[in-house]
């Protein structure tokens, strides 16, 4: 038996147990969600609608994926496994950094790589600590801090307008009538979806997640999936960073503060949409959907933002406590 059939034996043993009802409702509560806010706005239900939330749900998908990917490699225990807390900080920076680039004249291109390359490093700065030892959670809360600042700093808390042919085409441009927004989230999904889900690497990532010293036996170099996993969180949050940014056609500075319980939602609540009741790529879009249905009907209905963070809030709680279940299951 290879080190690779021994991983995912063992992968499957550790998920055989876990409680199916807690799909179900999952899947139930995403259904209730669609039918009470079209029957409680004629608004909600209609096409145009439907473009606004997906180029939304984008913005949290494209991001949670990144998360998604750290969560899986480093376990989804919140205070011991993968973390990265500075998500929407990179976002932030990412919409910055384009922004002020193509401010100076130089083209889409350049501005793209510049917050790519920019989110990136901040990502092999918090693997490369992690990996040392400290725990993910402060190491990314502290750099989310870090770079929250550095944002302040170089915008003086302004938001930066962000205008190009290629921004421009992000914003409103369409392929096929599908929004690009959407197009570009249909792409990344792939991406990242096969790679986690049909590749040896994805494979071991989520061996290393549930079992660091069994893969580390079957000879996996587990630093190095800890550590790349948080550059590809960032390079995703960046991703993302540019969508959002294009989308308001400014890089807003307090953006991160205010997008990152969407992502961390987004990533967290996929476990209910996964037949193993793991973090998966396909749960995070799913969720994602939700998660921009909710803020989007809120909004239809006039609903304060605030009650929007408190059931956000709560659905965090929610999905945390019924991953405790589920370990408690897998024990037994």
């Amino acid at each position: 038996m290879t080190a690779l059939s021994i991983v995912r034996s063992r992968l499957t043993a550790r998920r055989r147990g876990a409680p199916r009802w807690v799909s179900l409702l999952g899947w139930s509560v995403v259904v209730v969600e669609f039918i009470v806010l079209a029957a409680a706005s004629p608004s909600f239900a209609t096409t145009g609608n439907a473009a606004t939330i997906l180029s939304q749900a984008a913005v949290y998908a494209i991001a949670g994926f990144g998360l998604a990917v750290v969560v899986i490699t480093g376990g989804d225990d919140v205070v011991r496994g993968g973390i990265d807390l500075s998500s929407g900080a990179v976002v932030a920076v990412s919409g910055v950094v384009a922004a002020l680039v193509a401010a100076s004249g130089a083209g889409a291109l350049w501005a793209i790589g510049a917050a790519l390359a920019v989110s990136a490093g901040f990502g092999a700065v918090n693997g490369t600590v992690v990996v040392l030892g400290v725990s993910p959670l402060l190491v990314t809360l502290a750099s989310g801090g870090i770079i929250t600042s550095v944002v302040y700093l170089a915008t003086g808390n302004v938001k930066v307008p962000l205008d190009d042919t290629v921004f421009r085409w992000l914003r409103d441009g369409d392929l096929l009538g599908v929004p690009a927004p959407v197009v570009v989230l249909a792409g990344v999904a792939v991406v990242v979806g096969l790679a986690v889900g049909r590749t040896p690497w994805g494979v071991r990532s989520y061996a290393v997640g549930e079992n660091p010293t069994a893969a580390s036996v079957t000879g996996i170099a587990v630093w190095r999936y800890v550590a790349s996993s948080y550059v590809l969180s960032a390079l995703l949050a960046g991703v993302a960073g540019i969508v959002l940014a294009s989308r308001l056609a400014a890089a807003v500075p307090d953006v991160g503060e205010q997008i990152l319980l969407d992502i961390v939602l987004t990533a967290y609540m996929s476990v209910v949409f996964s037949r193993r009741l793991v973090v998966t790529i396909g749960g995070t879009l799913v969720a994602a959907v939700f998660v921009a249905a909710l803020g989007n009907g809120f909004t239809l209905l006039g609903i304060g933002s605030q009650w929007v963070g408190v059931v956000k809030g709560a659905l965090i709680l929610a999905v945390l406590a019924l991953a405790a279940v589920r370990e408690r299951g897998l024990v037994r």
